[in-house]
């Protein structure tokens, strides 16, 4: 009885560890799905062709319209904690799943809060956007 115990709580363990380690995203996951590409294509729909996985249309997604190593540089010396920086970025907003297309909205000065772990950025918190419009077709 004691080992079928031991053997439950030790695949729940497991399952609580893999499930941390998929929600986890890293400093160039970070990259890749919110700072706005330095060449090549400022649209929307081709900006979540790199952030959507396959046969998923993300709802919503902020690109931050700044080079990574300027937003890297407000994670120095943060360990595990938020920052709060204004920043200007593109919001793209899912318009049609089949193919996915997106509209966008550009933002000046958007309050953002930042994740830093070990002085690198590594999630955006997601904002409120019910409120806002879309009138640009990007």
């Amino acid at each position: 009885m004691l080992q079928k115990a031991m053997l439950w709580w030790s695949a729940c363990l497991l399952l609580l560890l893999l499930c941390a380690a998929a929600l986890s995203q890293t400093y160039n996951d970070f990259k890749k799905k919110h700072i706005l590409p330095e060449n090549g294509s400022r649209k929307c729909d081709d900006m979540m062709k790199n952030v959507n996985g396959i046969n998923q249309c993300k709802r919503i997604n902020t690109f931050i319209n700044q080079k990574a190593e300027k937003v890297k540089a407000l994670c120095k010396g943060k360990k595990n904690e938020y920052i709060t920086h204004k920043f200007d970025v593109i919001d793209c907003k899912m318009k049609s799943v089949k193919p996915c297309k997106y509209k966008s909205l550009a933002l000046k000065g958007k309050k953002k809060k930042v994740k830093c772990e070990n002085g690198l950025p590594v999630h955006l918190e997601q904002g409120i956007y019910d409120n806002f419009h879309y009138d640009s077709e990007n």
